[in-house]
């Protein structure tokens, strides 16, 4: 048995001496379908968000979409852009981030997602991205199929194992819970969602705030003019007796 551990740690250390000795992607802007980008787009949003949201008072995490993920110190100008990921970078407080390098801003990412389309499914989310993930250490990979076209699940949770092979993992309701606390569902109305694996409350989707941010200036504004008096008009009535 300890003789099998240790050629097991044997193979998993030249694997990762392969993989960074090695350029392994250089990841263009992809191309969508119109209908194709919108829906990758408001899934991507909602993630991004969602999860912000949920780690709002964890200041030590980020969370970024499409930023450049510089991942093989060895070859700095190689990166992927993951959909959305969330970090836990050297210096949080940092606003003017254009590119995430894996070393000097941190280490890899806690947890990564990829919206699954035609073209990134065939080239690399199901692929190259697998590799990638699981030899840089990203400790988990959601899959996002919402039109149920290249996974048997909509919704799929690859946890990193130790020998950096992926176990995958949904909740009884098809949804996935990361060991960050948050889940994400596809909700009734078919989009995604993200909600406190502890509490069950929903986070806002960006138009969703949107629409309540709306309402409620209108109200405000509905308010502030039952409020105000008409002008010129005076008060009229008796002054009582003392």
């Amino acid at each position: 048995m300890a003789n099998d551990i240790l050629i097991a740690n044997r193979d998993l250390a030249a694997k990762l001496r392969e993989f960074h000795e090695l350029p392994i992607l250089h990841e263009d802007d992809p191309e969508f379908e119109m209908g194709e980008a919108n829906l990758h787009s408001l899934a991507e949003h909602i993630l991004r968000y969602g999860i912000a949201a949920h780690l709002v008072r964890r200041p030590e995490f980020r969370v970024f979409s499409n930023l450049n993920l510089h991942y093989q110190p060895k070859f700095p100008s190689v990166y992927i852009s993951p959909d959305v990921m969330a970090v836990r970078p050297l210096d949080p407080k940092r606003e003017d981030v254009t590119a995430y390098f894996i070393g000097r801003d941190g280490p890899a990412p806690l947890f990564v997602s990829e919206v699954l389309s035609e073209r990134t499914a065939a080239e690399g989310d199901l692929g190259e991205k697998l590799w990638i993930y699981a030899m840089i250490g990203v400790e988990e990979y959601v899959l996002v199929d919402l039109l149920g076209k290249f996974l048997p699940q909509r919704l799929l949770l690859k946890r990193l194992q130790p020998d950096r092979t992926w176990r995958d993992e949904q909740d009884a309701d098809e949804g996935v819970t990361s060991c960050l606390g948050f889940r994400v569902i596809i909700d009734h109305d078919g989009r995604l969602r993200v909600v406190n694996a502890a509490t069950g409350k929903p986070y806002v989707r960006p138009d969703e705030a949107d629409q309540r941010i709306r309402a409620l200036e209108a109200e405000l504004n509905r308010l502030k003019g039952t409020r105000r008096a008409p002008p010129n008009q005076k008060r009229t009535g008796r002054k009582k007796k003392s």
